[in-house]
């Protein structure tokens, strides 16, 4: 497969500003010596054209040779070549190869340009095809002057080391900016595909968070408000001939109402949660007393009393205890109605402890075990063991329920830097 020659280069070549500041920067060197030279009588003049001819020819050729460099980002051999016969039309074909020296620059560019769009043995083949044949064509040109053995060979010598080592360096340095950019290219790729995978990880986990939450919707909307329904419809039946049956049923769906409330704010919070990431900051234990507002406007007892800095708590600690804040209020409201809820939080130097602890009910339902599913336990464990944290739920033995978690900083941080 042909390799492509870097955009970079690509918009360099094809400028025309970079040929302009070529062609000036070779024709003040091929020509300015020279003619200032025969302008002031300093020298003889050997060549049958006359000296403004050679000169004038001599300008057209550097800036053609100039102008076959927008030639290297299609065609980089073509262009190389071209560069190579203006230099030999100025050094053989008008007899003035001590003013095209200069001109090896222009070349050694083109050869940048072919080591960036070949691979390197094309380049190289094509670098020494194009300097042999230079050197045999200067080496002809010498030897039809009839000039002796030793002054051919040291003019080969001078011209043809000049233009073999220029030839070569810009050719080694097009390969290496080739490599390079097929390092850099990578690199930018590999980039690119971390962050497709990171965003399809984050799509998979909040697809599984909203099909967990859609399940938890559903045993909402199917157990509590099925049971809602028939409450209501036994309570129209009672209503007539047993009326104090009928309030005792009136106040049943009041409290089931109360317990669908809980499981729906609970879930609606997390879908909440899961959907507008992007555009509202992850609660943590510094919006605790919102958390409990709420809760105290829909008449329960709350209190939250916070011991330590949470500004020293990781931030994804303490959005995680938020998080079990969070589902141990819901599961009082749900289990425990009328009872009073009591949250501790305590932040040492090196690990956080928080408790939500609440009293008995004030009235015991018999149906208490169908009224959650209990995955938000579940999904707290898995979200605690993450971040080496443990998570205990238990019956304080009074009829009560306390949710305690433990997280050690340390680990955290440990984890973190790993």
């Amino acid at each position: 497969m042909e390799q492509v020659a870097s955009p970079r280069v690509v918009s360099l070549m094809r400028s025309p500003l970079f040929v302009g500041v070529v062609f000036v920067a070779i024709v003040v060197q091929v020509c300015g010596v020279p003619v200032l030279t025969l302008f002031t009588g300093g020298g003889t003049w050997d060549s049958a054209l006359p000296p403004a001819v050679v000169v004038t020819l001599t300008v057209l050729a550097c800036l053609t040779q100039a102008a076959a460099l927008m030639l290297a980002a299609s065609r980089p051999v073509l262009a190389m070549m071209a560069t190579v016969l203006l230099y030999l039309i100025v050094a053989v074909a008008l007899a003035v190869p001590n003013w095209a020296s200069p001109m090896h620059l222009v070349i050694a560019i083109a050869m940048f340009a072919l080591g960036t769009a070949r691979p390197t043995s094309v380049a190289v083949a094509w670098a020494a095809f194009a300097v042999l044949g230079a050197l045999v064509a200067l080496a002809s040109w010498a030897a039809s002057l009839g000039a002796p053995a030793e002054r051919v060979i040291g003019f080969l010598l001078t011209e043809g080391v000049s233009l073999a080592s220029t030839s070569f360096a810009g050719v080694a340095l097009g390969i290496l900016w080739a490599v390079l950019e097929r390092r850099a290219a990578r690199a930018r790729q590999r980039a690119l595909d971390l962050e497709e995978e990171q965003a399809a990880a984050i799509e998979r986990s909040r697809v599984a968070e909203r099909g967990r939450i859609a399940q938890e919707l559903h045993d909402v909307a199917g157990q509590h408000l099925a049971g809602l329904v028939s409450l209501c419809d036994a309570t129209t039946e009672l209503a007539p001939a047993h009326p104090e049956q009928a309030l005792r049923l009136i106040e049943e769906v009041r409290a089931e109402g109360r317990y669908a409330a809980a499981s729906l704010y609970g879930a609606l919070g997390d879908l909440r949660a899961v959907e507008e990431v992007t555009h509202a900051p992850t609660p943590d234990l510094r919006d605790l007393d919102t958390l409990a507002g709420f809760w105290r406007e829909r008449g329960m007892d709350v209190s939250v009393q916070v011991r330590g800095d949470l500004d020293l708590v990781p931030v994804v600690v303490s959005a995680t205890a938020y998080r079990a804040v969070q589902e141990g209020l819901s599961n009082a409201a749900k289990h425990a109605a009328g009872a009073s809820v009591e949250v501790d939080v305590i932040v040492d130097a090196d690990r956080l402890r928080v408790r939500v602890s609440n009293d008995a009910a004030s009235r015991a339902r018999t149906d208490e075990a169908h009224l959650g599913l209990g995955w938000g336990l579940d999904g707290l464990r898995e979200k605690f063991a993450l971040i080496e944290g443990t998570v205990d739920a238990t019956d304080d033995g009074t009829g009560g329920w306390l949710l305690s978690v433990d997280v050690p900083f340390a680990e955290v941080r440990e984890s973190v830097r790993d």
